[in-house]
């Protein structure tokens, strides 16, 4: 009678495992840039739970969605925390909400390569927005 109550404890050990190994290929520090100045950071921590900070300057599109401007973040005091995150697979869902700001937006990152992602607003006011292309940053040395 063992036997079953080993297999079962096994299974969640590797269903385990494989849940962190999706939530730490989101780790790190992404940013998207427009002409060449970085407009938005997505610093995202992977554990248990997954969590991290949105700091985005701000962004002008044109009627089809298209990023036509965009300005840098105003320092790191601008960061918010982003909740209500959940991996599935290549994508990431979270839930932000700008400091001051009564909205609440739902965005999603899906990674395109091992340091490259695509990030979108998922809202009803913006659906034509077309996704910003991030890439991670290098990790620090010594990190």
């Amino acid at each position: 009678m063992r036997t079953p109550a080993c297999v079962a404890a096994l299974l969640l050990l590797v269903a385990s495992l494989a849940a962190t190994a999706e939530t730490t290929s989101f780790q790190g520090v992404w940013e998207a840039t427009f002409k060449g100045e970085v407009f938005l950071v997505l610093k995202i921590k992977a554990g248990d739970k997954i969590s991290g900070t949105l700091n985005s300057g701000s962004v002008t599109l044109s009627d089809e969605g298209e990023l036509i401007a965009a300005t840098p973040p105003e320092g790191e005091a601008q960061e918010a925390p982003f909740f209500f995150a959940k991996v599935e697979g290549d994508k990431l869902e979270f839930d932000y909400q700008d400091q001051g700001d009564l909205e609440v937006m739902h965005f999603e990152l899906k990674l395109t390569g091992e340091a490259s992602g695509e990030l979108r607003i998922v809202d009803a006011h913006v659906p034509n927005m077309k996704p910003f292309a991030l890439r991670r940053k290098p990790p620090a040395s010594g990190a």
